[in-house]
């Protein structure tokens, strides 16, 4: 008998702190909504103290660290929400690499949208923010070896020579790396991995929107 009273003593204890973290959860969420980011995270923090791994708390605590400009933070906090296997996964990866971009790593960036999109095919936005992002990742490797072709060609042009002088150094077309080759390959098998679960764009929107998406809780 007192096995069976511990038994439903323990269940008593569990239950109330489940209802104490909810508690603590919709107190946060009020702090969110109210744009009180500090307060939410508090909010947050508190139930992480007790639960560090509780997904809800780590994803939400991540969003608050975004609105704090807070990335390295962020990240921390979606990584550990993306780690197990839990409704919150898909989000934090996305937001995961929403906070990477925002820190200025779009490497870091891409594959956590990546993953994102092969968590959920169907998610557009994360479809949406590996474009975008992988495009500029690309335009920047593209102007980085114009940059470079224009310094070679300074260094090699001979200032004694009279036709050349006052004349824009002529640069070869930029090349593609073996990674930049490796990243397209690899970014194209996911986007194809998603039009095949019927991904499709808004009618007339013929480029990517010049920002990310992004998502709350």
């Amino acid at each position: 008998m007192k096995k069976l009273l511990c038994v439903g003593g323990c269940f008593v204890l569990a239950a109330a702190a489940q209802a104490g973290v909810r508690a603590q959860l919709r107190q946060g969420g009020q702090f969110y909504q109210k744009q009180k980011y500090g307060s939410a995270l508090n909010s947050y923090n508190a139930i992480l103290k007790k639960y560090p791994q509780d997904a809800r708390a780590l994803f939400n605590a991540g969003d608050a660290y975004y609105r704090l400009n807070e990335y390295t933070q962020a990240q921390a906090a979606y990584q550990k929400a993306a780690k197990t296997d839990n409704p919150y996964r898909q989000d934090a990866l996305y937001n995961l690499g929403n906070a990477y971009y925002r820190a200025g790593d779009k490497a870091q960036a891409i594959e956590s949208y990546k993953a994102a999109v092969r968590a959920n095919p169907q998610d557009k936005e994360a479809v949406h923010n590996l474009q975008l992002v992988w495009q500029e990742k690309q335009q920047d490797k593209d102007q980085q070896n114009h940059n470079q072709n224009q310094d070679n060609s300074s260094d090699n042009q001979d200032p004694q020579d009279g036709q050349n002088q006052g004349q824009a150094p002529q640069s070869a077309p930029p090349q593609p790396d073996d990674a930049g080759r490796m990243d397209r390959a690899d970014a194209e098998r996911v986007l194809a991995m998603a039009k095949e679960n019927e991904y499709k764009r808004a009618p007339g929107n013929t480029a990517p929107p010049a920002q990310t998406v992004e998502k709350d809780w």
